[in-house]
């Protein structure tokens, strides 16, 4: 188990990366400077660490791990867990939007979109009778799609309600059924029924 003052230098190590991840992408930044700005010197440094990259990925599985931690607090249902996902990114603001910009976007939506909660959902949308292939389709889809809106709203200087991000990742997943299924969409919640209004709207 680490002591305290290992913990220490790691955070500062970690925090003078996340700092400098805000001004250059990472293979910019030398393990000089990044021990220079944490004021640790490079010997310490490579005693924890190999490279940047290795620094990195303590801090990714680090937010990971808060997150899961406070994913067993979470609401009951699926759109509570989703909007409590998207309000620990919010509270977490600059630390996830410095991430997702930083880590290779396969990993980070293999990542995220591994969460219990996030598969829950995907499960969701593939209750209709898929072939393998358009199930891959059907969750590559979802993946991306909700990849892409949450890389947005990290990026967005103002932006929507954790609860308006989570509704409308919920709602899509539910017009994604419902064009499966061919027919009314399964929305449980006020906000989404704009969706399937608009569903049934394309397809008249």
């Amino acid at each position: 188990m680490e002591n305290q003052r290992v913990r220490l230098t790691k955070t500062m190590l970690k925090n003078a990366l996340i700092e400098l991840l805000g001004e250059k992408s990472l293979d910019k930044i030398t393990v000089y400077e990044l021990c220079a700005t944490a004021q640790i010197n490079r010997t310490t440094f490579y005693k924890y660490y190999g490279s940047q990259h290795d620094l990195l990925a303590d801090i990714v599985n680090d937010l990971f791990d808060e997150l899961e931690k406070n994913l067993l607090v979470a609401g009951e249902t699926d759109f509570d867990k989703l909007r409590d996902v998207v309000s620990f990114l919010g509270q977490n603001r600059q630390r996830w939007r410095v991430l997702i910009n930083a880590v290779d976007d396969r990993q980070f939506t293999e990542r995220l979109f591994g969460l219990p909660v996030i598969r829950s959902l995907v499960g969701g949308n593939l209750s209709v009778s898929y072939s393998p292939r358009q199930e891959e389709y059907v969750r590559l889809y979802f993946c991306q799609g909700g990849y892409a809106i949450i890389r947005k709203w990290l990026n967005d200087d103002e932006a929507d309600p954790p609860e308006e991000i989570a509704a409308l990742i919920t709602a899509l997943s539910g017009g994604a059924r419902a064009r499966a299924a061919g027919g009314q969409c399964e929305a449980g919640a006020p906000r989404e029924t704009y969706l399937c209004e608009h569903t049934a709207a394309e397809r008249a």
